[in-house]
């Protein structure tokens, strides 16, 4: 999908507009799904005119692809922010775990748009999980190249095993209602127990 299928807004009127449109759509998408959600669904939840629908976007899919487009740009964003002073890839993958964690459960919605796009189209689906995953590598070699990181194992198998555990575990904070920052504290420790120990006792 190129740019040209969305506009930004350029006042704030048209800004308010847009993030109606942007909300309703969120919900909607969450709630129904793609393909059950109709542009005037979004049109009537947002309570915007049916006309200014059109002004942002030409279609139903390029507000889709915007929200995906928001949550990959917020998620790396926010993965940045937690391991700009890491030290090391061990507290890199801890602060970068953590801050997923956080970040769906401040916005669980994020699940349900993301993994809708399996059912929108699975090429946007792979694109998605793979753009993430090519950029694992990237940083995985780097720290392979440090000695920080084994490297007698296949580092694309590595990057989606990473991207498991985090999806996962997020799931397990989520899925517990009361869950609390000292929650997430406790499942990245294990997660990264698990990480830096294996699973496995010796079987010999």
């Amino acid at each position: 999908m190129g740019k040209h299928d969305y506009r930004l807004p350029k006042t704030k009127v048209g800004e308010r507009s847009f993030k109606k449109i942007i909300k309703a759509g969120k919900v909607l998408f969450a709630k129904d799904g793609f393909q059950s959600t109709s542009i005037n669904d979004i049109i009537a939840k947002s309570k915007v005119a049916a006309g200014t629908f059109y002004i942002y976007f030409d279609n139903k899919l390029a507000l889709y692809m915007y929200l995906l487009d928001e949550y990959r740009v917020n998620i790396r964003k926010a993965a940045a922010e937690a391991t700009a002073e890491s030290h090391n890839r061990y507290e890199a993958e801890k602060a970068g775990l953590r801050a997923f964690i956080k970040y769906v459960k401040k916005d669980p919605l994020a699940y349900k748009i993301i993994w809708e796009s399996l059912f929108v189209d699975p090429a946007i689906f792979k694109e998605y999980y793979s753009s993430f995953a090519k950029s694992y590598i990237f940083h995985l070699k780097k720290s392979v190249d440090r000695g920080e990181v084994r490297a007698d194992i296949d580092l694309e198998t590595v990057a989606y095993i990473l991207m498991g555990i985090s999806n996962f575990v997020g799931l397990q904070i989520i899925f517990n209602d009361d869950s609390d920052d000292v929650d997430i504290d406790f499942v990245v420790e294990e997660s990264m127990k698990l990480l830096q120990n294996g699973m496995f006792c010796d079987q010999k």
